[in-house]
């Protein structure tokens, strides 16, 4: 029962006595005021008439007596009036008959007013007649009693009523803080921290909003300065100092986790290298060497804005590196094309030219980064002895049958209007105290091509370049709607994590179309989540955090992929109502030996916990990792070593590990 239950009960139990006890008291002197006077009108009567009676001459004139008795009686405020002769024999006896009124048998039992018999002697020249006996009417009392009970009952109602009806008024507007306070809590517990900005007028209250809010800017506080230093860590771990790019050992991580994912399949590694920077640096000086370097990070993130999963490195003094993912070795050309006539536009340092050259290596299935290392390096060297801009490495060895540009818009665009895509699904293993169980399957989207499947990994970077996110987001998400629909799901069934482009949650039209495809689907909505890759994040959080509400509405969870890739600090933890990270395969992969590796997941699942966010890690491919995970605080893994992609529904959520 709550606080304002309590007084309400304890205010109308404190009405109801006062009405009580104020009906009791009225009735009780009304009572006895009535009994006074009905009685003294007896006596009086019974006196009157004695006398009366004693004037009478004869003492056998029994007829003058009665109409006397008469004459008193018809008055109507007696009951009974009989005159007894002393001989014992009543002479006459006059008595009313019940009189009727709208007063309650009930009532009259509960008031029952006590009134005597009046009586007194008659005498006729001093000797002794009779004795008269008069006894006055009560149902006029009972009457009048009920009329006042009545009265009173119906103001002591209306002033309850009103009383109430105040106090509720009085009670929400001294409570409205409390409620806010309460609110204030349930969005501390979603982290939602806000302070509340108008302070109760009661002193009480006010002190109660005042240390909420200074718990609030206490964890905003303990938050920030938390996630600063995870933030601090990383960048010094994996980042360079000058030009903060990732340095070799971060660039090295992700790009060997994409070359060894089985759901890659062709990239393009770029090596970069600033001609004769050593005699530059002499020259120019240090400052201006590293506002060279600075100068060339820049222009490469520039470039890099329309490849979002692009990864850019600087390897060590001048060299830097770059891998794109890529359908083949034609767009790969074109890519190491355009990334030097971009540079080359943009003059590295206005005053003089500088000279650089670009070597390259296509990720093919049996590549290894080594390898590939090697391979840039060699087109590398090529490039600056033949004094090429460019160089791909063995560009003999591709393959004519290669598509173009346009043909694999034609071939994509096909694929939207005929809707022919295949779903696979990963498990994500939860584990509960040493119990395993599926909470989510991540959804994989596959298309046909001359009887091979083709993972997303590798047609994608075309269907961004021919602007075709948003219908092919749709497409994933409506197809595994309609495979959910045909299914049927349990109540605890895993849900479906299906990743969304930055371009389509930039789209207008995306959101919409999806909102009128959830209502379509609105009972297998509740089994999506939708997930967005953190180096995506910090161009599309905004129409994330407004397109969030509408799909909670449905159920539908919201995840951050690839945590530990992107350039945003982690605060964007507390601004979106997430509800789990999936740490990128390249800190997974090898944590069991990587002790700078293990740091950072247990660094993200302490801030991820404090909010109530589920941490799962991805691309987890041997025992020991799983070990050394699970000694992070790891909620759950995703990987090969659990399971690859399975191409049934039905067998996916069967799955048992």
């Amino acid at each position: 029962m709550t606080l304002r239950q309590q007084i309400s009960i304890l205010i109308s139990s404190i009405i109801i006595i006062l009405l009580i006890g104020n009906l009791t008291v009225t009735l009780t002197n009304s009572k006895n005021y009535f009994e006074r006077q009905l009685n003294s009108r007896a006596y009086d009567a019974a006196t009157s008439l004695a006398l009366s009676m004693s004037s009478v001459e004869s003492t056998g004139d029994h007829v003058t007596l009665k109409r006397m008795i008469d004459v008193l009686y018809d008055r109507g405020f007696f009951e009974s009036i009989s005159l007894k002769l002393v001989s014992g024999e009543v002479l006459y006896t006059r008595e009313a008959y019940m009189v009727q009124n709208d007063v309650p048998v009930f009532f009259k039992e509960w008031v029952q007013l006590d009134v005597v018999v009046a009586t007194t002697d008659v005498t006729q020249q001093w000797q002794r007649l009779g004795e008269l006996n008069v006894k006055s009417h009560t149902e006029f009392a009972y009457e009048d009693l009920w009329k006042i009970a009545k009265a009173e009952f119906l103001w002591f109602v209306l002033t309850a009523i009103a009383t109430l009806t105040l106090m509720h008024i009085l009670l929400g507007w001294l409570f409205r803080p409390l409620k806010e306070v309460e609110q204030q809590a349930l969005d501390v517990c979603e982290r939602n921290l806000y302070e509340l900005p108008k302070l109760p007028a009661s002193k009480e209250l006010n002190q109660v909003v005042t240390a909420m809010n200074k718990m609030v800017r206490k964890l905003k506080q303990i938050f920030s300065e938390q996630a600063e230093l995870i933030e601090s860590l990383r960048v010094e771990t994996y980042h360079d100092d000058v030009t903060k790019l990732l340095n070799r050992h971060g660039f090295d991580d992700r790009c060997e986790h994409f070359i060894t994912s089985s759901e890659s399949s062709r990239g393009l590694l770029i090596l970069i290298q600033l001609e004769h920077f050593s005699d530059f640096n002499q020259t120019q000086g240090r400052e201006a060497g590293d506002e060279l370097l600075v100068n060339m990070s820049e222009a490469l993130n520039d470039w890099l804005k329309s490849y979002p999963t692009a990864i850019a490195g600087r390897r060590t003094g001048a060299d830097f590196s770059l891998f794109i993912p890529v359908t083949d070795g034609l767009q790969a050309k074109e890519i190491a094309q355009q990334c030097f006539n971009f540079l080359s536009a943009n003059r590295l340092v206005p005053e003089q030219d500088v000279a650089f050259h670009v070597g390259g290596a296509l990720v093919e299935a049996s590549s290894s980064l080594p390898l590939l290392l090697s391979q840039a390096d060699m087109a590398l060297r090529q490039a600056q002895q033949q004094r090429k801009s460019v160089v791909i490495y063995d560009e003999q060895t591709q393959s004519n049958n290669e598509l173009s540009s346009g043909q694999w818009k034609e071939r994509l665009q096909a694929l939207l209007d005929e809707q022919h895509i295949e779903l696979h699904f990963q498990p994500s293993v939860i584990d509960k105290h040493g119990n395993h169980e599926v909470a989510y399957l991540e959804v994989f989207c596959r298309i046909k091509f001359e009887g091979e499947l083709i993972p997303a990994a590798r047609f994608w970077p075309m269907v961004e370049r021919h602007q075709l996110s948003v219908d092919y987001d749709l497409l994933v998400i409506q197809t595994l709607l309609e495979q959910v629909s045909q299914n049927g799901r349990e109540s605890d069934a895993p849900k479906f994590c299906v990743n969304v482009s930055a371009a389509s949650l930039l789209s207008s039209a995306f959101q919409t179309r999806l909102l009128n495809l959830l209502k379509d689907y609105k009972q297998q909505a509740q089994y999506l989540c939708l997930e967005i890759s953190e180096a995506s994040l910090q161009h599309v959080e905004d129409s994330l955090a407004q397109l969030a509400p509408h799909l909670k509405e449905f159920g539908i969870g919201l995840g951050v992929d690839q945590v530990g890739t992107g350039a945003s600090a982690f605060a964007y933890l507390q601004r979106l109502p997430l509800d789990y990270l999936r740490i990128d395969g390249s800190f997974n992969r090898g944590v069991a030996k990587a002790s700078d590796h293990k740091f950072f997941v247990r660094s993200m699942v302490q801030i991820a916990h404090s909010l109530d966010l589920l941490v799962l890690a991805d691309g987890v491919e041997n025992d020991i990792d799983v070990d050394a995970l699970r000694q992070t605080g790891v909620d759950g893994y995703a990987g090969y070593y659990f399971s690859p992609p399975i191409a049934e529904l039905q067998a996916a959520i069967q799955w048992e590990y």
